[in-house]
């Protein structure tokens, strides 16, 4: 166990346990790398080890990493949490909701209000997944995004 480093060691004991295959962090602080670790293993076949450069899919992790950015920037005063997101993103200005997601997609109404912040740190924005529906929308989905992992329709 590392008793220098208190995230590597914590880490150590998630891995020891087994509820963890390995993991890698790094903070930085004020222009600064203060810790970083290599913990566990990248492949556990071939024996092979974490190392800082070690690339991970991390999919929905990008969530937890994007708020605490966000977060970041609303404690500068760049944005409040009840601000609307329509300053950034205009396209936001008239968001209509289906009625029931089994519906034909005409049948909806106005937002009861604009999307801010909060909703979109919180997931509940209204915002939703094709793959979380059957029907009507989830084709619509699928013809405007693809599939939700590994779309070939361009960003």
């Amino acid at each position: 166990m590392n008793r220098e480093d208190p995230i590597a060691s914590a880490i150590e004991a998630i891995v020891d346990d087994g509820a963890l295959v390995g993991a890698v962090t790094l903070v930085w602080r004020n222009g600064e790398v203060v810790q970083t670790a290599a913990v566990g293993w990248r492949d556990v076949e071939a024996g092979l080890p974490m190392e800082r450069d070690t690339i991970f899919r991390i999919a929905s992790m990008t969530k937890p990493i994007t708020c605490a950015a966000a977060l970041m920037l609303m404690e500068e005063g760049k944005f409040g949490l009840d601000d609307p997101i329509t300053r950034w993103a205009p396209e936001f200005s008239e968001m209509r909701v289906l009625r029931l997601p089994t519906d034909p997609l005409d049948q909806t109404d106005p937002a009861n209000r604009l999307i801010n912040f909060e909703d979109l740190l919180t997931h509940r924005s209204g915002l939703t997944y094709g793959a979380f529906h059957h029907g009507l929308l989830a084709e619509a989905y699928a013809e405007a995004l693809g599939p939700d992992i590994d779309s070939p329709v361009a960003p």
